[in-house]
């Protein structure tokens, strides 16, 4: 088996349009803190992602494919900042995700980006 040069994989992390790094997300399915409170229960959290890693060069086409449940639009909607990462970066041309303050990058970089949802018919202009 050949190993990649070092070099080699900065020159390709150097490339790469999004560069995604141990993303996580966990959601909160407790019960309100009230009924806990009375009731005695205590917090329910769902790893819904866990440690995801990928980067996407530029001309290259990448697929998220896995079982049903398994986070892959939970994914999506991270990287393209619909939902906030509870651990990990994202990085799109060189921008953090998170880092980006500025109303106006954010809307030039999200007019950028695109989710196509399951049903792509619903997302994809048939003209």
């Amino acid at each position: 088996m050949n190993e990649i040069p070092a070099q080699a994989t900065m020159e390709k992390s150097a490339e790469a349009v999004v560069d995604v790094r141990d993303l996580s997300r966990t959601f909160d399915v407790s019960r309100p803190w009230l009924n806990r409170v009375l009731d005695g229960g205590t917090r329910h959290f769902l790893r819904a992602v866990q440690e995801v890693s990928f980067e996407i060069a530029r001309d290259e086409t990448f697929a998220l494919v896995g079982e049903s449940g398994s986070g892959k639009s939970t994914v999506a909607k991270l990287v393209v900042g619909l939902l906030p990462p509870s651990r990990g970066s994202i990085r799109i041309d060189g921008l953090d995700m998170q880092g980006v303050q500025q109303a106006h990058v954010m809307r030039d970089l999200r007019r950028r980006i695109q989710m196509i949802f399951q049903d792509s018919f619903a997302s994809l202009n048939p003209r």
